[in-house]
């Protein structure tokens, strides 16, 4: 009989190829495996014991660790830092990717928090995803802080993930960060119109067009997740304890 999977204690998809959660221990390797990884990003104080650096080299999965404090009543984690971190998440060459920290919550959350205000996602739903994850669902005022006033440059590679602006890029400006693009021809220069009804229209249009590649992406994270969750006679999808958001 072969040993159950387990995923790693607060495992959770973050988008398609990008997986959250805390260190992972010996009991999750089997479920690691079956994700595919191709990088292991650890937001820890310390280098990865050698038993993961080991499973990370078997797997060909590279290890790319930044040190992170330890959790104290300060946030732990510095703008430089969570920069470096959404870059290596929005290279498509690094996915799909495993994202950690000690436990899963403060640091890890904030790096997701950064890469969903490149997405341009709301302050109030950054904060309320970064809750779920907290114990005792109480954010910091200090993390609370760094979440509404996260700025910097990010440097956006010449292809991005399906996710990312719907996979491509309408502007050179952000109304959050400072963006700085490798190849600069990756900028699609929207066709200037003179009616603003027309405008409007092409917003809702590519609006509408980053909602249903989104959506398309989204089914593909199920599939591998339930391929990686699978267990003889596991076929109900409600059976997984698994979040997508």
């Amino acid at each position: 009989m072969l040993p159950p999977l387990i995923p790693p204690f607060r495992y959770a998809i973050v988008e398609d190829e990008v997986y959250r959660g805390a260190y992972p221990k010996k009991r999750n390797y089997r479920f690691l495996k079956r994700l595919k990884l191709k990088t292991m990003l650890s937001l820890t104080p310390d280098p990865p014991v050698p038993e993961l650096l080991e499973f990370c080299q078997s797997q060909n999965i590279r290890n790319i660790r930044l040190e992170v404090s330890k959790v104290k009543d300060n946030v732990p984690l510095s703008y430089s830092r969570a920069i470096q971190s959404v870059q290596i998440i929005i290279d498509p060459s690094n996915l799909p990717i495993f994202i950690h920290c000690l436990d899963g919550a403060n640091v890890t959350g904030l790096v997701v928090t950064c890469l969903r205000k490149l997405q341009m996602w709301s302050v109030p739903s950054c904060m309320s995803e970064f809750l779920r994850y907290l114990r005792g669902g109480v954010i910091s005022s200090e993390e609370s802080e760094f979440i509404e006033k996260f700025t910097g440059e990010i440097e956006i590679p010449c292809t991005i993930p399906h996710w990312l602006w719907g996979g491509r890029v309408t502007s050179n400006k952000h109304p959050r960060l400072k963006l700085k693009f490798l190849d600069p021809r990756v900028v699609e220069q929207s066709e200037q119109k003179k009616d603003g009804k027309n405008i409007e229209v092409d917003n809702k249009d590519d609006y509408r067009e980053r909602v249903n590649a989104n959506l398309l992406g989204e089914k593909e994270v199920v599939s591998r997740t339930i391929q990686a969750l699978s267990l003889e006679g596991l076929d109900d999808i409600n059976d997984l304890n698994v979040e997508k958001f």
